[in-house]
């Protein structure tokens, strides 16, 4: 074979590869921005931190407990980051809203990857059961740790922890009693001039419908 012939090989190699890894980032660039560059080798980790009760590096407590029909449930949170799931335990089918205060927590890095970057704004999503297509999420909203309610999106600037606080409604038809639920808590992480969608956290939940 060609030194020629070798070279032009090795170049398409290099071609595929560079492919391959954009298309594992579930990233899509249309420009060769420094965003664009940046986020290639980001993760949502590097600017925001998902917490549950058992993995609060601040020791923070009195996380939101499962629903249900006697006692006290155990936490809804597991896991950090990544690995965070909720179970919220039980709900009725018959429109009842359920708040769960503190579910998890977010909290921001100590100094953002793009150094320019002096918050960022964190939108909660829901994304409905795939097997049904209902929606037993009724919003997500931050507030701080003292406080509930809160808003969503929110902005955040860093070294910065709010709590995360989830109300559950089934409402309308269609809900099956003693069938759990599957919907996902989608959270993005975006800044000004950074790339749309890409800085995502895919929460999954599960809560069951409920004659209690």
């Amino acid at each position: 074979m060609s030194l020629r012939r070798i070279l032009i090989l090795a170049a398409l190699a290099v071609v595929a590869a560079a492919g391959a890894s954009v298309a594992a980032s579930r990233a899509s660039y249309t420009t060769g921005t420094q965003s664009d560059i940046t986020a290639s080798a980001d993760s949502a980790t590097r600017w925001l931190h998902l917490f549950s009760q058992a993995t609060d590096p601040d020791g923070l407590t009195v996380y939101a407990t499962q629903r249900v029909q006697t006692g006290v449930g155990p936490l809804c949170a597991t896991g950090a980051d990544r690995t965070l799931s909720l179970v919220m335990g039980g709900a009725r089918t018959n429109g009842t809203t359920y708040t769960f205060n503190r579910v998890f927590t977010v909290k921001t890095v100590t100094a953002f990857p793009v150094t320019s970057v002096t918050q960022v704004t964190v939108t909660a999503t829901y994304i409905p059961d795939p097997s049904t297509g209902l929606q037993p999420i009724r919003d997500c909203r931050f507030s701080t740790t003292t406080t509930t309610g809160g808003s969503n999106p929110v902005s955040i600037g860093v070294n910065t922890k709010l709590q995360a606080n989830i109300r559950m409604r089934m409402t309308g038809t269609g809900w099956v009693v003693g069938r759990t639920y599957y919907p996902t808590l989608r959270l993005t992480v975006s800044y000004t001039g950074g790339p749309a969608g890409y800085y995502v956290y895919d929460i999954p939940l599960s809560v069951t419908a409920t004659s209690w």
